[in-house]
């Protein structure tokens, strides 16, 4: 395959170079001709690259590969070229003051640093010239020009035939649904998806399907096709008919003569006359099925397809109203029966000992298979060959490592565990490979928070408005979703959660995955890993995550013995040893093209990151930076030098402990945000920073602000941010404060999405909060502080909103849930410390249609909440805290079948009692007619949780009907 970084990487550059073109002449003068090649020779590369990519290469053709690695050198070197470029040109016009005083030295320096970088474009047009000469020379354009016609299709380990046996674990269940689901004789043909990640199961469980006896007894007629990435609907049709006809000699010489249209309809001809099942085994692209789908007739009663697939969306796209079935991870006993099946004869029973030692580290080794019924089966092909104990532990210590050892080395089952995995990689738009290597930064099991991924992804270029995938009307950040979408419905990652709009909140990837990830990755030079076991940093490292822990010293001397590094992003995880001004410093000045800055470490395991609270001066120098990560900080003050980074997009300090204490404005200036003028998103965590000297006005590419007091700063800026979609304004103390808020333009243009008002005291005068109502795109609010009674009666909600946070609120005595329960969208609702003043609350049939999460917190007068029969119908969650006078669980909370998770926190042991199971009876059978009266109500529910007393003690007991 053609390198996918080598492709990225140049089309990112035909877009910046097509950007400087436009918007910076005069940066550009005297070396605009050079550029312009460039550009040329560009898109010569990409066009190339494009052509290389479509069509499987041979086996052992190392001219390619050769021709990719010096395509990867040059592109490099370019990005490097231009970026080293605008940096120079940066340093010298942000020598404020004494660079207007040495005008004619800024003059010069640029004129100089032009010369070079023209100088260095030029060598770089030249090796393509002579690249291009030698590819023509040695056949290397011909090799990948060669029609897909003329290849023989790389299914290697991939093709699967019906007859296959393999040990199975864990399927009977599935079995038997999706069995009585095929031989369901009611309605028209229809189509079974089995969709899944690499290595799941979905071709076994298809087999067993095939195999089974009572499908073989209700189907006259079955075929089972393993399609390549290479569709040639010909030969597909061909094996169909092939298999279902079992024609003569002279038959088949017939079929290898027609034409496609008349396989099409000799096949649709003979299976209209039978019961048939197909079954099209590995489908990787929607325009499989609709190649073949004319051919199989739906008038058939109880004729079915079966697809396997790693595509979610081949399944709705093949029969919308079809039967998809994803299989089950393995459970670790089920995991662990399969690994036995495969080891038989390595664990002797008749040393007990040595096979406990044995089962300890194979059920640890188990568990690093994630439930992958593949993954398994490899590394039991791999522990049947190891007999002893030593040979297993070196196993333990790196299986990912050893199974692509043993896949090089010939073992059949280790080349299609990584045959089946790379082919997903493989099968990836190039736009799209960056974006997975990406992931591979992130520390494995670790939940990747989706949001700040995009923002680096757009930092870093992957995503850009020159990139031609991307729709003209979008904005960047949907593209991102869209681009993770596309992940998750090829089954490269997973959610971990969703928000409540429905949208992908963290994601995970699997250890297999994430191993092939850092091994492509390795390969094309884009990502290295530090970290306790590989302390090391190469030095052509494009991009590095560092996750520090016991060996976190030897890891920092790494980091700092890199010298002027081409690294284009640093990512930090993890407990971290101080980092001093000086070693600091040297970071800085060893990394001067940085694209991407995010430190994450942990709070209460590290030391001081910055030993000062003060970020270094030096980190002005970044002037390439675009994104600014710094979570969970101790204490934080920014220099005054931040001014600096004009292309800055993100500065996120979520999490981070930045108040009005520990920001210092008078080291960051009012100014200092206001010259961030590519300024996306602003986020200072949960608490709120001082307002008084804050300037934003002008940044019109501002889509979040986030927490910001309010002062007199928002009259004269809010008005400039047209674009802003989250919002947090807190500590509002008049009435002219808040009306600046509700009369900004994000709000009065329904572009605001996210909204969190603090209201710090009861103002005299309130005006309306109408305007909120006519948010249509407002999905959260969160507004905390008392509501005046006569507004209350005026509130009126936007229909639109998921989220809802009331804290404070003291809203009237009246229910409020008659008028929340109406909103048709809403999935969290936060009723948060003295939100509702009232003793009664119900939650009436037909109310809360889509409430998914419910929280109940401090509310101190409510002595009754009734819920009836019909209402919530799909809560999961739902959280009772600190509400003293609650004197039980409401009656109607049986009947809501959905809820996973009860949490009572902090509520009186009266209380707590009655939810109790007492010796395995129900209170029925006990003497105290409170002891468990109230568990009836609740046993349906899979986890409860109870938290009381100071030691904040947690009993989670597990009810079953």
């Amino acid at each position: 395959m053609a390198d996918s970084v080598v492709q990225s990487t140049v089309s990112n550059l035909l877009g910046r170079t097509i950007d400087l073109l436009m918007n910076e002449v005069n940066l550009l003068r005297g070396v605009d001709d050079q550029v312009r090649t460039l550009q040329g020779e560009l898109r010569w590369i990409h066009a190339f690259l494009g052509d290389a990519n479509a069509v499987m290469l041979k086996e052992g053709d190392d001219r390619l590969q050769v021709l990719l690695s010096e395509f990867r050198d040059i592109a490099y070197d370019a990005e490097d070229a231009i970026d080293a470029f605008i940096l120079k040109v940066a340093s010298v016009r942000n020598r404020g003051f004494w660079g207007l005083v040495k005008r004619s030295v800024g003059i010069f320096s640029e004129t100089r640093h032009r010369h070079l970088v023209g100088t260095e474009i030029q060598n770089i047009n030249s090796r393509i010239s002579a690249i291009r000469e030698r590819s023509c020379t040695y056949g290397v354009q011909s090799i990948a020009g060669t029609s897909t016609t003329n290849r023989q299709p790389r299914l290697g380990w991939r093709r699967s035939y019906a007859h296959e046996e393999e040990d199975v674990v864990g399927l009977d269940k599935d079995i038997k649904k999706l069995v009585a689901e095929l031989t369901n004789k009611k309605g028209r043909a229809r189509v079974v998806s089995i969709v899944g990640m690499g290595g799941s199961g979905k071709t076994i469980l298809a087999r067993k399907l095939y195999n089974h006896v009572d499908i073989k007894k209700h189907f006259e007629c079955q075929a089972w096709v393993s399609i390549s990435q290479e569709l040639d609907s010909r030969d597909l049709l061909i094996n169909i008919v092939t298999k279902t006809t079992s024609p003569s000699d002279e038959k088949r010489k017939l079929i290898q003569k027609m034409s496609t249209e008349d396989l099409v309809i000799e096949v649709h001809n003979f299976l209209k006359q039978k019961t048939y099942l197909v079954v099209l085994d590995d489908v990787w692209e929607n325009k499989v099925w609709d190649e073949l789908r004319p051919a199989f007739p739906s008038e058939n009663m109880g004729s079915k397809l079966i697809i396997t697939t790693q595509i979610q969306n081949v399944a709705p796209h093949a029969d919308p109203n079809g039967f998809v079935h994803t299989p089950r991870s393995l459970t670790d006993e089920e995991a662990w029966k399969l690994l036995l099946q495969k080891v038989k004869g390595v664990i002797r029973d008749d040393r007990r000992e040595e096979a406990n030692r044995f089962h300890e580290l194979g059920k640890e080794m188990v568990k690093k298979c994630s439930g992958l019924p593949l993954a398994i089966v490899v590394l039991g092909g791999l522990l049947a060959a190891k007999k002893s104990l030593e040979e297993w532990k070196k196993v333990s210590q790196n299986i990912g490592v050893q199974l692509r050892k043993a896949g090089k080395e010939g073992s059949h089952e280790c080349g299609q565990l990584f045959s089946v995995l790379t082919l997903s990689y493989d099968n990836l738009p190039y736009y799209l490979k960056p974006c997975f290597l990406y992931l591979g930064a992130f520390p494995g099991d670790s939940k990747i928070r989706v949001k700040p991924l995009i923002r680096m992804w757009i930092a870093e270029g992957f995503i850009s408005s020159s990139s031609p995938q991307i729709d003209r009307e979008e904005t960047l950040e949907q593209a991102g979703e869209a681009y993770l979408q596309d992940l998750i419905q090829r089954n490269l990652i997973q959610v971990a959660e969703m928000d409540t709009t429905g949208r992908p909140k963290s994601c995970l990837m699997h250890d297999l995955l994430r191993d092939l990830c850092l091994q492509k990755a390795r390969e094309e030079s884009f990502l290295e890993v530090c970290s306790s076991s590989k302390p090391t940093i190469a030095p052509n490292a494009r991009r590095i995550a560092v996750h520090f822990g016991d060996n976190a010293d030897y890891t920092k001397r790494s980091l700092l013995g890199l010298e002027k590094s081409r690294v284009r992003s640093l990512l930090c995880f993890g407990s971290i040893c101080e980092l001093s001004k000086s070693e600091w410093k040297i970071v800085c000045t060893n990394l001067p093209l940085l694209r991407v800055l995010h430190l994450q470490v942990d709070l209460f395991r590290c030391s001081n990151l910055f030993g000062d609270h003060l970020l270094p001066k030096r980190i002005g120098n970044l002037y390439l930076l675009k994104y600014l990560g710094l979570a969970n900080r101790n204490r934080l003050e920014f220099p005054q030098s931040l001014g600096n980074l004009r292309g800055l997009q993100t500065l996120d300090v979520r999490s981070s402990i930045v108040g009005r204490a520990s920001l210092s404005w008078y080291y960051a200036g009012g100014e200092v945000v206001q010259k961030m003028k590519q300024l996306r998103y602003f986020h200072f965590g949960r608490l709120w920073i001082d307002g008084s000297d804050f300037k934003v006005g002008g940044l019109e590419n501002l889509q979040c602000l986030k927490h910001v007091e309010a002062r007199d700063w928002m009259a004269r800026n809010l008005r400039h941010l047209t674009n802003l979609q989250k919002l947090g304004i807190g500590d509002i103390k008049n009435v002219e404060q808040l009306k600046a808020v509700l009369e900004s333009p994000c709000i009065i243009s329904d572009g605001l999405e996210s909204f969190h008002l603090d209201l710090s005291i009861n103002l005299e005068e309130y005006p309306s909060l109408e305007q909120l109502s006519r948010c249509r795109n407002l999905s959260k609010l969160n507004i905390r502080g008392k509501i005046r009674e006569e507004v209350q009666l005026q509130l009126q909600l936007p229909p639109c909103l998921t989220k809802l946070s009331l804290i404070g609120s003291k809203l009237w005595d009246q229910d409020p849930m008659a008028a929340l329960e109406k909103l048709p969208f809403l999935k969290f609702l936060l009723l948060g410390e003295h939100s509702y003043k009232g003793t009664q609350m119900t939650c009436s049939a037909n109310g809360f249609p889509q409430l998914q999460q419910l929280q109940m917190e401090h509310l101190p007068r409510l002595k009754e909440w009734i819920v009836e029969e019909g209402t919530m119908p799909h809560l999961k969650h739902l959280m009772i805290y600190g509400c003293q006078e609650l004197r039980m669980i409401p009656e109607g909370l049986k009947f809501i079948t959905t809820l996973q998770e009860l949490k009572i926190w902090h509520m009186p042991v009266e209380f707590e009692n009655r939810v109790r199971k007492v010796d395995n009876r129900d209170a029925e059978a006990t003497s105290d007619p409170h002891q468990g009266a109230d568990h009836y109500k609740i046993r349906h529910i899979p986890t409860v949780m109870i938290k009381r007393g100071s030691e904040f003690e947690e009993c989670r007991l597990s009810f079953s009907t």
